[in-house]
């Protein structure tokens, strides 16, 4: 916008020199004079007025460090040529066509009877078309500033730079086409091409200026146009749209559309072309479709012209919410999407009803085609038609959104697309599961993120008996209340949840904001803990299992002697056999004897 606002400052300053001509103007015809003197006059001062305009907005626009070398990033050459090019024409047509205009138009009438002077306007009208001659071949001509910089522009005014043999052979055959015309006597059609051209230039020069701004706010502002959205997981091309490159780059290609179809609608209207030849040519008929209804040319361009104009709404439809209708809808993506993919089929359907309606098939006419070929779906596609009809439901009824984490025929994974047929699950591996739409409809499914995306973490703690509970919630609690991910509403909760076999079992509950968070926030709370109970002096105990021996058969008795003189008592020579499983049991000896090692049979009445 800053762009613009200065082009209207430029446009500001160089007015009042062009406003004192039109005052004169007004002056003069309002001023008691003869009509011989001020109507002349007046044309004089108007012309003088507009070709000022021209030349004063041409010269600060156009000056050195202005506003075209500023906005436009035009180099010094080419400025400089096109400032003395368009001073070259305005001071041609002060001298020439202004009198050209005043002949030819009667104004020169002393005693109220014209000045005949037919010959002396065709030379002032020739100089003029040799001037313009001379600065358009000036500007086509090879290495020339202007095609160079055109060239280099990334829009569709860069063909006429990039084909400069083309844009100079064009520049010569249309001045010489005009001179010719005029010199040999055809006044009248080498006037109005001469004007045509100019205006139609004027035109070019008018939409390539309108188109470069357009890029340039473009650039510098579709950052502001994308709102960041707090929810995470879109879809591809939502998701696309949050980005500024990707939004910009849409709306440059939307203006490289409308801008060169506008000029085209002006130039049509300066040329004046004929309608009636298009009706005329529009009425031909081409096939019949029923007694006296024919489909005629017209009727087909109309269907083309649907047809093009809807691929190109269902093309930047996308653009257009992203600017208008995201920003003050709600900051959820799976609206969002929802109701892009709703506007999109709607369009389609439109479209395509609208396009068979011009070439005369309306729904009455194929009724018989739609009833057929919905018994055939009807039977053959009946699974495709049972997945679209779920994906309806699905973005109308809205059970699921892009981005929410499900759980669906075995499968878990964030919504990422919803499609016409089914939709794109991305799992924790990255995959993207394909799964019908079908399955979330009729099969059962789990949201956990319906409501809401926030999570519940449970760590499950076990401490060592004869502490303080109190005092190992507290500290769990607080080594909770450090984690920067941990939310404070819901706020942290912790309990004792049983008396275990060994240990104090107590159970810790914090809430994340978002999925992805819990195991991250897992791991890192299970470290803080240990380390936290180690600096508080509380136990994490192992398992552990007490083995109680009721009664030991007499025969291991025998031994009881030659265990407490240190000799090792072999089972065989007691007659016991050899125990299948055995247990070496390690208990301390007085006066630091080595390990008694006591082999168990398996069959000895041991309760653990």
């Amino acid at each position: 916008m800053r762009t613009f606002r200065r082009f209207l400052m430029e446009v500001g300053v160089a007015a009042p020199f062009a406003a004192f001509f039109f005052l004169a103007a007004y002056a003069c015809r309002t001023a008691p004079w003869p009509r011989s003197i001020a109507a002349p006059l007046e044309f004089t001062l108007q012309a003088c007025g507009a070709l000022a305009a021209i030349d004063r907005l041409a010269a600060r626009l156009l000056r050195p460090g202005g506003w075209a070398e500023e906005a436009m990033r035009a180099p010094s050459d080419m400025t400089r040529q096109l400032n003395r090019a368009i001073l070259i024409v305005v001071l041609a047509a002060a001298v020439f066509l202004v009198p050209e205009q005043l002949l030819h138009r009667g104004l020169i009438a002393p005693d109220g009877r014209p000045v005949p002077a037919s010959r002396l306007s065709r030379l002032f009208s020739i100089g003029f078309e040799i001037s313009a001659a001379v600065v358009a071949i000036g500007l086509a001509r090879r290495r020339s500033p202007l095609l160079a910089w055109l060239a280099r522009v990334p829009s569709v005014w860069a063909t006429a730079g990039k084909n400069q043999r083309a844009t100079m052979l064009l520049a010569i055959v249309g001045s010489a086409t005009i001179i010719v015309l005029d010199v040999r006597g055809y006044c009248f059609t080498a006037r109005r091409l001469s004007f045509a051209v100019l205006q139609s230039s004027a035109i070019v020069l008018g939409c390539a200026l309108i188109h470069w701004i357009i890029i340039r706010t473009i650039d510098k502002h579709s950052w502001r146009w994308v709102r960041k959205k707090s929810g995470y997981g879109d879809a591809a091309e939502v998701e696309a749209l949050d980005r500024p490159e990707e939004l910009a780059s849409k709306l440059r290609g939307l203006t490289g559309v409308i801008v060169p179809l506008i000029g085209l609608a002006l130039a049509a209207s300066v040329w004046d072309l004929d309608l009636a030849l298009f009706h005329t040519l529009g009425g031909i008929r081409v096939w019949p479709v029923g007694g006296e209804v024919w489909v005629t040319v017209a009727d087909l361009f109309q269907g083309v012209v649907i047809a093009v104009v809807t691929a190109g709404i269902l093309r930047y439809i996308s653009t257009f919410f992203a600017v208008v209708i995201f920003p003050r809808m709600r900051d959820d993506p799976g609206v969002q999407f929802a109701a892009l993919t709703l506007c999109r089929y709607a369009v389609l359907c439109l479209g395509t009803l609208s396009a068979l309606s011009s070439i005369r098939l309306g729904f009455e006419k194929i009724g018989v085609v739609v009833a057929a070929l919905g018994v055939g779906l009807g039977f053959g596609l009946q699974e495709i038609v049972s997945n679209f009809i779920c994906g309806l439901i699905l973005l109308l009824e809205r059970p699921i959104r892009v981005g929410d984490v499900v759980t669906v025929a075995g499968m878990t994974g964030k919504i990422d697309r919803i499609n016409i047929r089914a939709t794109t699950l991305i799992n924790a591996d990255n995959h993207s599961l394909i799964v019908p739409n079908k399955e979330f409809v009729t099969g059962s499914l789990t949201n956990w993120t319906h409501k809401d995306k926030v999570v519940r973490v449970l760590l499950n703690v076990g401490a060592a008996y004869g502490v303080d509970p109190d005092r190992v919630s507290g500290i769990l609690l607080d080594l909770a209340a450090a984690d920067p991910d941990v939310l404070k509403n819901p706020a942290p909760s912790s309990f004792l949840e049983s008396l275990g076999d060994s240990a104090l079992n107590f159970s810790l509950c914090v809430h994340v904001p978002d999925p992805g968070l819990a195991s991250r926030v897992r791991h890192r709370l299970y470290g803080a803990i240990q380390r936290g109970l180690d600096d508080a002096g509380v136990a994490i105990p192992y398992p552990t299992h007490e083995i109680l021996i009721k009664s030991v058969p007499e025969d291991l008795m025998i031994a009881e002697p030659a265990r407490r003189s240190g000799a090792r008592v072999d089972p065989a020579d007691l007659g016991v056999p050899a125990p299948k499983y055995a247990r070496t049991l390690r208990e301390p000896v007085d006066g630091g004897d080595p390990p008694r090692r006591v082999e168990l049979e398996h069959n000895l009445n041991i309760d653990e």
